[in-house]
């Protein structure tokens, strides 16, 4: 049996947004980034901003995948909450605005496979930084530190 090349993506990092006091390294993904428009990211920056789970008054690291679904958006929002577990909250844009993805079952899915490159690279990352002093400069060397590429 002859197999078939599965579709690569590409991953570019666009720098670090703010959010109050939690800082979000971004990413956009897919299959050419540049088709992701600065409205689409404007759209996903607010509604991280006014999002439920208030990061505006959390002191928290983390980063954003925002992943291009052919015409649409699945946006990872993701923080590490200073300890070896990452959370999630998922949003997309099915309704032309970016809506919380209500995933309210047993078994869920995560993470696809060309996600799962920035998180791979993401964990390692925070795995430094956790056996860090977690000083500022520690911190910063985190934030600094992105991704990009083939996924």
């Amino acid at each position: 049996m002859k197999s078939i090349p599965y579709p690569s993506k590409y991953a570019q990092s666009k720098g670090i947004f703010t959010v109050g006091k939690t800082k979000f390294k971004w990413y956009d993904l897919a299959l050419d980034p540049a088709e992701i428009s600065s409205q689409d990211i404007h759209d996903a920056q607010r509604c991280i901003e006014n999002a439920e789970e208030n990061f505006q008054n959390k002191d928290d690291l983390g980063f954003v995948i925002m992943h291009r679904c052919g015409e649409q958006y699945l946006l990872l929002v993701c923080t590490w909450r200073s300890e070896n577990e990452l959370w999630e909250s998922v949003y997309y844009n099915g309704s032309g605005r970016f809506e919380i993805w209500d995933r309210n079952r047993t078994h869920l899915p995560t993470y696809c496979v060309w996600e799962m490159g920035i998180v791979y690279h993401e964990s390692q990352f925070w795995k430094k930084y956790l056996g860090s002093g977690r000083e500022e400069k520690d911190k910063e060397e985190y934030l600094n530190d992105f991704f990009e590429g083939e996924v």
